[in-house]
């Protein structure tokens, strides 16, 4: 028995975020083509020495890559440093990239970024290519390239998985209309783009996406407690294509929504924690094998039992050390 414990401590630590890939740093590269051999750790990517784009690689032997987006900052302009979600590369079976916001280094105190560009370069377009070629240089298969983030992550997930064919976007709470969101007056003032108009690129146009969009997934999973998420980004969808979102799971051609609940907590920052990440990797999974729906929905229902339980937990620790 004590063999066996010393065992599971050793499992459980394995599946930790190994901090030696941030201290790892790789080469530079001058464009978003050049990259036959990837090695682990930090990686960038840019026109001559300029590092636009900032990665952070950690490898596996697996056919599945998943690439993390990051969110918003606010005011700590140190965050746009972090690597969102890095440690959770162990939990699951596949490659994983990090890629950082660059509107945050090319902003100066931007709040919230969401991979926009500028009025004339997209940068969601850049770096689906960017995945495209990483994948193909990890010998990863599009159809198995799962892009994830939440909030702004999350935006960026559903806005550049229609340049990656056959690819699975998984977000949680995104701002499917960037206009909604508290911070799009700062965004409009330093970045000259106003998300609420027409964009020659379609980055604030999901319907356009969706329309023509049909080899890919869209997993939006949303906190019906969350009035700026449910009733300011998802509903309007529901809407706009006359379908009911019912809680649980519900799909409407190939966009798959998640409805989960977090109780008494119902701010947009209630989100995934590791387990409910490792049963969401399980659901895309099984999405991709064709189990049947109903199936998947029940699944999908006993993960929403966990994941209110954590929160509602949360929320009476919270209330104690008040």
């Amino acid at each position: 028995m004590k063999e066996f414990g010393a065992n599971l401590d050793r499992v459980r630590k394995s599946m930790q975020g190994d901090k030696k890939f941030l201290e790892l740093y790789g080469p530079h590269y001058n464009n978003i083509y050049q990259m036959e051999d990837l090695p682990n750790g930090r990686l960038s990517f840019g026109e001559g020495q300029e590092e636009k784009y900032n990665c952070l690689l950690q490898k596996k032997d697996s056919n599945y890559l998943y690439v993390f987006f990051n969110g918003a900052i606010g005011k700590n302009i140190k965050c746009k440093n972090n690597f969102n979600r890095w440690k959770w590369a162990n939990l699951i079976d596949a490659n994983v990239l990090n890629i950082l916001d660059p509107m945050y280094f090319l902003y100066h105190d931007l709040p919230i970024g969401w991979y926009w560009g500028t009025s004339e370069t997209d940068f969601r377009q850049e770096i689906a290519a960017l995945i495209k070629n990483a994948a193909s240089a990890l010998k990863v298969p599009f159809s198995n390239i799962v892009l994830y983030g939440s909030s702004a992550g999350g935006t960026a997930a559903i806005y550049i998985a229609h340049y990656i064919p056959g690819c699975t976007a998984v977000a949680l709470n995104p701002q499917i209309r960037p206009w909604k969101h508290e911070w799009h007056k700062e965004f409009k003032e330093i970045v000259k783009i106003d998300t609420e108009k027409y964009d020659k690129f379609h980055r604030n146009n999901f319907y356009w996406h969706l329309d023509n969009t049909d080899d890919c997934k869209y997993i939006i999973l949303t906190n019906c407690r969350s009035r700026r998420d449910y009733n300011w980004q998802l509903v309007p969808v529901a809407q706009h294509y006359d379908f009911a979102v019912e809680y649980g799971l519900t799909r409407y051609k190939n966009l798959y929504s998640w409805i989960f609940d977090t109780g008494e907590i119902g701010r947009h920052s209630a989100l995934d924690y590791p387990a409910v990440f490792i049963a969401i990797d399980n659901f895309v999974r099984s999405l991709k094998e064709g189990i049947p729906l109903k199936q998947l929905n029940s699944y999908v229902k006993l993960i929403n039992e966990f994941w209110r339980d954590h929160w509602e937990l949360t929320f009476q620790i919270e209330k104690q050390d008040s």
